[in-house]
Order: C-alpha cells, then structure tokens, then sequence
C-alpha cells in the first residue's frame, strides 16, 4: 500500500507515517485485512477528504497494490505556493496510483505497450509524493536518482521545491514457464494458452510474477496443481526466477444422490434436501462430504445407508470416481404441530365476502375489522364468495391480490402461505351494524355474528348497506327457542334482516326446571381444552367448540375442572360458573348453562425439546407456536451466564429454532418475542 499526501499534514497507520519530512509512505502487508489511517493537518490548514483506493480513513491492501491519497487544503487566503516533481525512467515505468494527482511515465515500453507520458505533477509546497516501480518486460529495476535513492519498490520525496527524480532498470535473460495439463480444461495466464491434454512453453521475464487461471471444462473440476504451484485453488502465482514448470489436472466430477424417506431433511456437500425427495450434487473426486440429517419429528431418528461410516446425524461419504447413493430413512417421534398461515380481505363498495374451509370464518365488509381476516393450516385451501348487498351479482366488479386471477364470484384459495385478498363492488362503503342479544340458554350466529347470553364482541357485526342477512338460533341443551325481538320477529329459528339502517335483533330461550331426580349441566366448551364433570370429559378443539350434558343428582355438589390445550389458556367461565380458576364447584338446584373459553397463547411450547450431540456440541431443538410475526431470540445460560444467543425471524405458526450449546449441564433456555417470553429448564448428559 503507498500513502500520498497532497498539501500540508501527515497521515499514520500499520507500517505507515507520511507527511511534512517523514517518509514512511509504503508498506507491504501479510493480508487484505483494512488497514486504519489517522489524517492529521498542519497548523493553517485543513483536511479536505480521501481519494483514490481509500474510505472513511481506512484502505485495503491488494496484491496488485492500493493507493491511500489524503487532501488537506489552506485555511486562510491569499496565493498558496506550488512545486512540481518530475520523473525520468530508463527502462521501465514509475507511478503513483492517483487519479487526480497521476504520475505515470514510460517513456519508451517495448513494442506492443503503449508509451505513457504523465512524467511530472505539480502540487501545494509542503506535498508528499509517493511513486512505485515497474520495470519493462526483460529488465530489472536498478536502482533510484535524483531526489530518491536505494533500490525499494517505492520512494517518497517531500515537495519542499521542485524536484526530479530518476529510475534506472537493467536488461536480464527471460525464463522458461512451461504447463502441463491432464484431463479436460486449459491454463491460461502471462505467455501460456494451454489446452486439455497439451504441454506448452512460453518465454517470461526473469522474476516476474506470473498468475495462472486453470478452467474446467463443463462436468470436470480441478483436482490439484504440481510443479511450481499447489493446492486446488482456480488461481496460481508463480515467480520466474528460474526456467518453471507447473501442472493442472483435470478429473470428471461425480454424481452424489442422495434419497430423503420420512419426515426430516438433509444437508451438506451443496445437498438440501426434504422428506420425500432425491436430490443431487456435483462432487470433486477423493474428498470427503458430511451429510446431516435433521428429524422433523420431535425425537425422530435416521437410519442411513451408502455412507462411508456414520454417527448419529451425521454421515461421512468419501468420493470416488462413480456415482455416489446415499439414502436416509426417518422415523420414530412426535410431528409438530401443522403450521398455519393467514388470509386477509379488503373490501371495497356495497358488498361483502364470506369463507370457507378456514379454521375461522371470514364475513367482511368494507368497514374491516377481525371479521376479515382468519388463519388456516397451511396448504388446506379457503373459498371466498363475493356477495354484493344488492343481490346482484353484476355489481360485483373484481378480485385483486391473490385472487386477481379469479373472475366469477367465488376464489379458491391453496393455503400455501399468507394471502392477501382485495374485492370490489360498484357502490359506496357505507355500512351498518347489526346487534344481537341472547337472553337464556342458547345463541345468535350469521352474517358474522356469534353471540351467546355472555355478550361481547360477537354480539355485532358491519354489515354493508342494503345487504339481506340471515340468522339463525340455536337453543343450548335442555332450552327451548322461545322467539325474536327487535328487527326479527316469531318463533322460526332463522330471520332475514335488511340493512337499510343499524338494526338489533333479540333471541329468547327458556329453560324448564323439570320434576326428576336430577339436574342437568349444559357445557359449553370454546377453544382448545378439555372440562372433566362427574360423567367425564368434554374436550373442544382449536374453532370448534363442543357441548356436552352433565346429570347431577339434586342436591349434591359437581366440580367440574378445565384443562387448557397446549399453547391455549382458560380465559374464564360463564353462565353457573364464574372466574379463571381451573376448578368450579356447583350444586345445581335446576337445569343449568356453564360456558368454558380457552385462548390462545401468543407463545407456547408444543413439543418437549429435543437435544441432539454434534460435533459442535449439542444441539437443542426447541418447538413452539407462535402467534405473532417478528424478530425472535433465543438464549441459552448455564450458572446465570449466556452461554449462547440467536436472533431470527420468524412467521406466525407451528415454528422450531435450534441452538447449540458446547458441553453437559444444566441450563436455562429462553425465547422472547415482543413482550412474550417461554422458558423451559434443560439437563444435557
């Protein structure tokens, strides 16, 4: 690397300190690590900025040399004093790697080069300018004249006048490279242009540096260099001191399959490869490739075949000169849970969008809200019918997102990530809402209504404006559908609204108190969980909800116990019972209603986490769900220390992270999201 400094000031590094009478310019460095410069200017002036091979005060060595110029310019007015530095080569070329202030003279190359003539640079008084050698092919450089001496590569002049310099170069005897290459592909580089299966010779300047370029043909790799140069690298420097040889081979690649049965996943050796499939990658012969074989199950195992040897997960394969088959075969443990994805719907105009196939139901108007959106498990499929308010069907205009290529009223939807759904209507965006309430035992459903005698947000709905929807009563067990109220009126369990304005409906359920022995329970179970009664369990899963009847002789007392699902919570009892205790006791004096609600969790853990060994250490596999999207870490202590810490991104879903810890212990692993956070305690033997 060669420091130039234009104007007043100094400039110092690794190896470096430049400027105002020190002349340390150059350095040669063991790597293309960026080396650090600290500008400093002299009193009246100030630095202006870098230029050339630097940035933000650092440069990076190369092997075919970088330049760092630094700028400093006056403070003050008036004339600023300039000298000019002139350079007369014999027999070679001298520069300064600048593109603003260029020094690059060779006055007279031999035929074909082109002569170059920028011999002198003229800059502020106080300059130091920095120049390197390069000789003319068949010379050595001989030494420096005039206002530089010695025989480096390099020579600082501190411009404190004008001033000349000169660079001699000596004739010497050229060297013989020659390169052989075996199997199929070519050398290329300084005088050889050598082919598969040729030996060729060129005439080089004694110690020079020449760089060779071995290049397969298609389906062959290079297997090593000899002679002058070695290893498998595609490029070789070799310096002509003497008469050189080099060779380059050339071997077919091969082929390695590699066959996933089960559920897991293999990697390694350019292989990714699922259950299910086959998979091949393209292999330098006599090497070895490692193939780790990952379980999708949670304490799933692999059984391997065609490996060299093996160890657990891991199989060690060495290449020979055919086809290499691998086959891994999974099984055993427990498969995660599916993952879900979501579809989102946007409404515009008189209209609205209903679903189905979803775990949750879409009713959508142009008003948004949770009625349009909903999670399904991925790669089922939804259906999507648009329905204007008018009940005619041409006011429905089109599908855009992920239904743009749909133009009847319905879509399809593959589930095979999150959706996101746009459909229009002619007409404005006005709508109303339609509100139920439930009195007695039983609830309201349609045009995305839910409600039950517990209220809540289920109990209204958007509704777009002249839309004609219809719901329906449903009486709980042991009650009867006493009738309508409101916009809805009679005895028929289904009504019509027209939603000219807001409207209100009311549904009525009574309940008799019987003559028996007995009273009877009416369990209403939403989310995912279980209620054990006197009788048994009465369990619901994720949006499906369950009713059960329990029969309680009268005058003794029932407990009934909630159990949530993993990754669900009890959010609490309604009717008879009341709070968020796991257990309630009642003792019924007539037929009752008892509802329990089971949420989801934003982050719970599905599977017990699986510990694998490895050659890194052991590698953790934690398995959660997730109901959010976003950045989440990961981290493992062991005595209160971090021990370990990830940060990925994950979706919302069914989702695994892994982590590795070095050796046996017991540990504390924690992944937040957000605000939420899971824990689980790890004892790795």
């Amino acid at each position: 690397m060669t420091v130039e400094v234009i104007g007043q000031g100094t400039v110092t590094g690794a190896g470096i300190n430049c400027g105002l009478g020190s002349l340390s310019c150059y350095s040669a460095y063991g790597s293309s690590a960026a080396v650090p410069l600290t500008e400093t200017p002299a009193s009246g002036w100030t630095f202006s900025g870098w230029e050339d091979d630097a940035s933000a005060g650092s440069v990076t060595p190369t092997t075919s040399g970088a330049t760092a110029t630094a700028v400093f310019s006056p403070t003050g007015g008036g004339a600023v004093q300039t000298s000019t530095l002139s350079v007369s080569p014999a027999g070679g070329g001298v520069q300064n790697g600048s593109t603003n202030y260029p020094i690059d003279c060779d006055p007279a190359p031999p035929a074909p080069a082109t002569a170059t003539t920028k011999c002198s640079l003229t800059a502020f008084t106080g300059s130091t300018l920095s120049m390197t050698e390069t000789p003319d092919a068949g010379n050595l450089f001989n030494g420096w004249g005039g206002a530089c001496s010695g025989t480096g590569v390099s020579c600082a002049v501190y411009l404190q006048s004008d001033e000349s310099v000169g660079a001699s170069f000596v004739a010497v005897a050229s060297k013989t490279l020659t390169v052989t290459v075996t199997g199929n592909g070519s050398v290329t580089g300084g005088g050889i242009n050598c082919g598969t299966g040729a030996t060729c010779s060129a005439p080089e300047p004694a110690n020079a540096s020449v760089t060779l370029t071995a290049t397969p043909l298609s389906g062959y790799v290079l297997t090593g260099w000899s002679g002058g140069c070695t290893g498998t690298q595609p490029t070789c420097t070799v310096q002509i001191s003497n008469a050189t040889s080099v060779g380059a081979t050339f071997a077919p690649v091969v082929t390695l399959s590699v066959t996933v049965s089960g559920n897991g996943y293999v990697t390694g050796g350019g292989i990714g490869c699922d259950g299910g499939q086959t998979c091949t990658a393209s292999e330098t012969p006599s090497t070895t490739i490692t193939l780790t074989a990952s379980p999708a199950n949670a304490g799933g195992s692999v059984f391997w075949s065609g490996c060299t040897s093996t160890a657990g997960v891991f199989c060690t394969v060495t290449i020979g000169t055919t086809v290499q088959s691998v086959t891994a075969t999974f099984s055993g443990g427990t498969a995660p849970p599916p993952s879900t994805v979501s579809a989102n719907v946007t409404v515009k105009g008189d209209g609205y969008v209903v679903s189905s196939g979803a775990s949750g139901a879409i009713h959508c108007t142009a008003a948004g809200g949770t009625g349009c959106s909903t999670s399904a498990t991925q790669n089922t499929t939804i259906t999507l019918t648009a329905i204007s308010a008018s009940g005619n069907s041409a006011d429905f205009t089109r599908w855009l997102g992920d239904c743009a290529a749909f133009t009847s009223t319905t879509c399809t939807l593959t589930m095979n990530g999150s959706k996101t759904v746009e459909a229009d209507f002619a007409g404005g965006n006005t709508t109303y809402t339609l509100s139920g309430q439930v009195t007695g035992s039983g609830s309201i459903s349609g045009g995305g209504l839910t409600c039950t005698t517990a209220g809540g947000s289920g109990c209204s709905a958007p509704q777009a404006a002249g839309a004609s929807i219809t719901l329906a009563a449903t009486p709980s067990f042991g009650a009867t559908f006493g009738g309508w109220g409101g916009s809805c009126s009679g005895t028929s369990t289904t009504c019509t609204v027209s939603m000219t304005n807001a409207k209100s409906v009311t549904a009525t359920f009574t309940t008799s108190s019987g003559g028996g022995t007995t009273n009877s329970i009416a369990l209403s179970v939403t989310g995912a969980g279980t209620v054990t009664g006197p009788t048994g369990p009465c369990e619901s899963t994720d949006g499906k909800s369950k009713v059960c009847t329990e029969q309680v002789t009268k005058g003794q007392t029932a407990t009934l116990a909630a159990k949530a699902a993993k990754g669900f919570a009890l959010a609490g009892w309604t009717g008879a019972c009341s709070g968020k205790t796991a257990t309630c006791k009642l003792t019924p004096t007539a037929s009752v209603l008892v509802g329990a609600t089971f949420t989801k969790l934003v982050l719970a853990s599905t599977h017990t986490p699986t510990i694998v060994k490895t050659k890194a250490g052991y590698r953790l596999t934690l398995w959660f769900r997730t109901g959010l999207s976003g950045s989440l870490t990961a981290v493992a202590k062991r005595s209160g220390k971090t021990v370990v810490k990830r940060t990925v991104a994950v979706k919302a879903g069914g989702r695994h992270v892994l982590l590795t810890v070095p050796k046996r212990g017991r540990y504390v692993v924690t992944i937040t999201i957000e605000k939420h956070s899971l824990r689980w305690g790890l004892t790795v033997k």
